[in-house]
C-alpha cells in the first residue's frame, strides 16, 4: 500500500513514469559509454539534436522532475546505481537539454588534501552544471566547485565561474 501511495505522489501521468524510466536506462547504460567513447564522442551521443523538444513552456517542472527523479535513482547507492557526480551531471546534462534548457556540463580537476591538511599529488576530478554562466543544481557549495581548475567544458566555454 505505501509503494502505491509513494507511486501516485510521485508520478502524475504515463509521461512522469515514462520520463523516470528514459533516466533509469541512461543511468544504467552511462558506464558503457564512459568505457567506450571518447569524451567528444559520449557528449556528441548525450546532446540532443536542437529543437528536439518543443516542451520550453514547461521547463521548471520538467527540470524539478528530472532532477527529482536522478537524484532518487543514484541515492539508492546500489551496484551502478550510486550517486557519482559524473552520472548526475551527464544524465542532467542530455534531459536538461532535451527539453530546452541551455545548459553546459563543465569537467574540472584539482590535487587531493590529505587529511592533515597538505596536498597530494593525486588529482580528483568533479562535472558540474552550467547555465547562463552560474553553476546549476550543484550540491556542493560554489566555493568548493571554485577550488577545481576547469579542463573542459561543453558545449564551448559555456560561461566563468567568476
Amino acid at each position: 500500500m505505501r509503494v502505491f501511495k509513494q507511486i501516485r505522489s510521485n508520478f502524475h501521468s504515463a509521461a512522469d513514469i515514462l520520463l523516470f524510466l528514459r533516466i533509469f536506462s541512461l543511468i544504467t547504460i552511462l558506464p558503457l559509454l564512459v568505457n567506450y567513447l571518447t569524451v567528444p564522442q559520449l557528449m556528441r551521443a548525450l546532446t540532443p539534436a536542437k529543437g528536439a523538444s518543443g516542451r520550453k513552456s514547461r521547463s521548471e517542472d520538467l527540470r524539478n522532475k528530472v532532477e527529482k527523479y536522478t537524484d532518487y535513482i543514484l541515492d539508492k547507492g546500489i551496484l551502478i546505481y550510486r550517486r557519482i557526480c559524473l552520472k548526475r551531471s551527464l544524465v542532467l546534462y542530455h534531459f536538461l537539454r532535451k527539453y530546452g534548457i541551455d545548459v553546459h556540463i563543465c569537467f574540472g580537476v584539482r590535487y587531493k588534501k590529505a587529511s592533515d591538511g597538505e596536498t597530494k599529488k593525486e588529482l580528483e576530478g568533479h562535472a558540474w552544471l552550467l547555465h547562463d554562466g552560474n553553476i546549476f543544481l550543484e550540491k556542493n557549495p560554489a566555493e568548493e566547485i571554485n577550488t577545481y581548475k576547469m579542463t573542459y567544458c561543453f558545449p564551448g566555454e559555456g560561461g566563468s565561474l567568476s
